[in-house]
């Protein structure tokens, strides 16, 4: 099967090529949020400013620089998807970033979880195409967890409750059929998103230093064959889940 040709050797395309690395301030830890909101919110901060971008056919993708406690973060929004979202973090790492904080929203598969908790993906099953290029075929892939016991560390001492739990990542949000649903929840997955299984690969495959975290939102209700935006549960500001980040990136100051 194509899913099955992985191979660990170097492409004719690396992003580490002259051409596609341009200039722009980079700092140690750079915090990529699926959220327009949250990277809004960071601009109107006093002190922020634009330190450098990419570039694609989609336009340019800018990062900024935030200072917190006298250390300088970078903050920048990441494409939806898994093809976008490692696309750019290939770049960014090979422009030099080491540290990628990465947050947005997942969908809920278990009801019982509810709106605007945190979510640490322990593993996740890999029902998108991107990961199979970054590590070889299977059904799942586990987080690393020096990185996961980090960011748990992390929000332990700020007392910030949060869930961990294996992620189910699909490409297709509008084949989330009910009975896919069911198998998902047998198989240990209580949540669903685009990204996370290829964000694991990817960071395992370059040995980059990834911590990803969810806010939950909408509920996938598969008893009464129904979605449910659980619109009116969304009660926290997203600023709140950039904070959240922030503790993080402070950890990794230690």
């Amino acid at each position: 099967m194509l899913l099955e040709e992985f191979e660990n050797v170097p492409a004719v395309i690396e992003p580490t090529d002259p051409s596609l690395c341009g200039g722009g301030e980079v700092c140690e830890t750079i915090i990529l949020s699926f959220n327009g909101e949250i990277l809004e919110g960071v601009k109107q901060c006093e002190g922020v400013y634009e330190a450098g971008y990419l570039t694609n056919l989609n336009g340019k993708f800018p990062w900024y620089i935030y200072k917190v406690a006298g250390r300088k973060l970078a903050v920048a929004m990441i494409g939806i998807g898994a093809p976008m979202a490692v696309g750019l973090l290939e770049e960014l790492k090979a422009r030099g970033f080491k540290n990628f904080i990465i947050l947005g929203s997942c969908g809920v598969l278990d009801q019982s979880i509810q709106a605007d908790k945190i979510i640490l993906p322990s593993s996740a099953i890999r029902d998108e195409g991107t990961s199979y290029h970054y590590a070889p075929a299977s059904d799942e892939i586990a987080y690393d967890e020096t990185l996961l016991l980090t960011m748990e560390e992390a929000l332990n001492k700020s007392g910030i409750e949060h869930i961990r739990t294996k992620a189910w990542t699909t490409d297709a949000f509008y084949r989330e059929t009910p009975d896919k649903v069911k198998r998902r929840l047998a198989a240990g997955a209580k949540v669903v998103d685009m990204e996370a299984s290829a964000i694991m690969a990817w960071s395992q495959f370059r040995q980059a230093k990834v911590y990803q975290f969810f806010y939950t939102a909408d509920y996938v209700d598969h008893h009464n064959r129904t979605w449910d935006a659980r619109r009116e549960e969304r009660t926290a500001d997203a600023m709140t889940f950039f904070t959240i980040a922030l503790t993080i990136a402070k950890e990794l100051e230690r």
